[in-house]
């Protein structure tokens, strides 16, 4: 860092990193995408390059960045290791990459690709990731592949709870969606030796 002239300063040696890596998948004539740190330090990326928003201020980067021609992604509401009580599963189903300016022009809402769902693990591991994960991934999945004006959460209650249903017949963990919800086939733990 002191050869770098940037001491101390962690950003800075970010900066030097990514700028280093981007230089190297530059040379090899691939695409790539970044955290949306790389586009918010200004860092010198192509204008393929697509930006992972995945902080919560998500609709000001999506607003910047496809104001100048960049495709984004998004992950910021749906980071399913972080739980809360009750039905969260529908604030995921709520969070609509494209509702980050309705009013921008049809050209740069077509430069949001989608999303994706993520699962952290610090406190995640092989006994709960499905449960964690099932069916609450099922609300930003449909999200995802759904119109804009298909918004009902009480809509997706049946769907979401059939869906959980079905996984607990297949033998999946799945998580209660709803207070009021049971499947008539309850999940068998599998006994190990």
């Amino acid at each position: 860092m002191a050869l770098h002239n940037i001491s101390g300063n962690y950003e800075a040696l970010e900066d030097y990193y990514e700028t280093r890596l981007l230089k190297i998948v530059n040379s090899l004539n691939k695409n790539y995408i970044v955290w949306e740190e790389i586009y918010n330090h200004h860092l010198d990326i192509t204008p393929e390059t697509i930006i992972h928003a995945w902080l919560p201020n998500w609709k000001k980067v999506f607003e910047n960045a496809t104001s100048e021609g960049y495709r984004c992604i998004l992950s910021s509401c749906w980071y399913l290791n972080r739980i809360s009580y009750g039905e969260d599963w529908q604030k995921f189903y709520k969070c609509d990459p494209r509702s980050f300016n309705p009013t921008a022009p049809y050209s740069q809402q077509q430069l949001v690709l989608g999303g994706t769902i993520c699962m952290w693990g610090e406190y995640v591991d092989n006994t709960n990731v499905l449960h964690r994960t099932w069916p609450r991934a099922s609300a930003p999945a449909e999200r995802l592949w759904s119109p804009e004006y298909l918004t009902d959460v009480k809509f997706m209650e049946p769907r979401i709870e059939a869906h959980r249903c079905r996984m607990v017949y297949r033998g999946y963990p799945a998580e209660p969606a709803l207070s009021r919800g049971y499947c008539q086939v309850e999940y068998k733990w599998a006994k190990h030796h």
